[in-house]
């Protein structure tokens, strides 16, 4: 999704504007496609593919490789001021070096929503998962939770949606993006290309939501949130599959949900654990890594990314020990 052309008014909404698009051919053949956005750390650009290169043809080391190297050449050649590509990768290599920010995930779980039948679906799932979706679809209807598409709502009424995903971060531990962010992707992408799919309490408030994007019948369930409360009635899983089954009666197949455990992100294991009820097995995916154009700028960013590192668990120790 993030390598097509609707994507791009979302992120010229934001600033990122498109640096470069390139075809790779082999013989005559297209091999792969990727899409440059410029993006800036601390006042440096870097240029970032999202989950890009696209690779139509065989995916080999030395492609990737090869491919790397003319990216690397081009953007030297056209704008010296770039300290990094950020790219996906399926092989590692010496010069490809870990995420300066955000993270990457290289694991996902896909539910096949193909058979467009809920019983078919579920079918398809782990025990545990088929058990788990038909337990929070009736508890959810017990506490009476309400679902709907909401992509139409308005800006009012999105900030008191964005409120859960608040709580949501307070909870887990992580820093959302500002409400703006959602917004902007939500009308940006258009109801074509994204979809916003809230659950409400009883009474009418918001408790868990998710923002879906959509390409070629093909869905990603892009940003999600919960409160306390309707963890109580297995608000997320009751919310996921009702997103499966409204989404496979439209005519898509596929629902990921993006991102599971990883080697090279522990951190997401736990929130895998959870996902992986909804497909037979793990689908790899391309991870992100981070290719430097100028050395001495990239450690010089490293460096100073480490520094603020070891200053906030100076701090947080500090902190636990008062």
């Amino acid at each position: 999704m993030e390598q097509t052309i609707p994507w791009e008014a979302f992120e010229a909404a934001r600033g990122n504007q498109v640096w470069g698009r390139y075809v790779y051919e082999d013989g005559g053949v297209v091999v792969a496609y990727v899409m440059f956005l410029v993006y800036e750390i601390v006042g440096r650009r870097f240029l970032w593919a999202k989950h890009g290169p696209v690779w139509f043809k065989e995916q080999s080391p030395e492609r990737e490789a090869h491919l790397r190297e003319l990216l690397q050449a081009e953007v030297r050649r056209r704008d010296k001021s770039v300290v990094f590509l950020r790219l996906a990768a399926a092989f590692s290599a010496p010069d490809l070096h870990p995420l300066l920010n955000s993270i990457t995930y290289d694991h996902t779980y896909i539910a096949d929503l193909s058979p467009r039948d809920p019983e078919a679906i579920a079918a398809a799932m782990p025990k545990d998962g088929r058990r788990g979706v038909r337990r929070a679809q009736r508890v959810a209807a017990a506490a009476g939770a309400t679902f709907a598409d909401e992509s139409d709502l308005s800006r009012h009424e999105f900030e008191k949606v964005y409120q859960v995903l608040t709580e949501t971060a307070e909870r887990d531990g992580f820093t959302p993006h500002p409400s703006e962010v959602y917004w902007q992707m939500l009308t940006f992408l258009g109801p074509k290309h994204a979809r916003l799919f809230v659950m409400r309490d009883a009474q009418g408030k918001p408790q868990a939501w998710n923002l879906i994007t959509i390409y070629q019948r093909h869905t990603w369930a892009y940003y999600g949130a919960s409160s306390n409360e309707s963890r109580a009635y297995r608000g997320a899983e009751a919310l996921d599959w009702w997103c499966m089954r409204t989404l496979a009666d439209e005519g898509c197949v596929s629902y990921d949900l993006m991102g599971a455990g990883s080697v090279r992100v522990p951190e997401l294991y736990s929130v895998g654990q959870y996902k992986k009820r909804y497909a037979q097995r793990v689908t790899e995916v391309d991870g992100s890594w981070d290719m430097p154009l100028r050395s001495s700028a990239f450690l010089a960013l490293r460096s100073a990314k480490e520094a603020k590192g070891h200053l906030r668990s100076l701090a947080a120790r500090a902190r636990s020990s008062s």
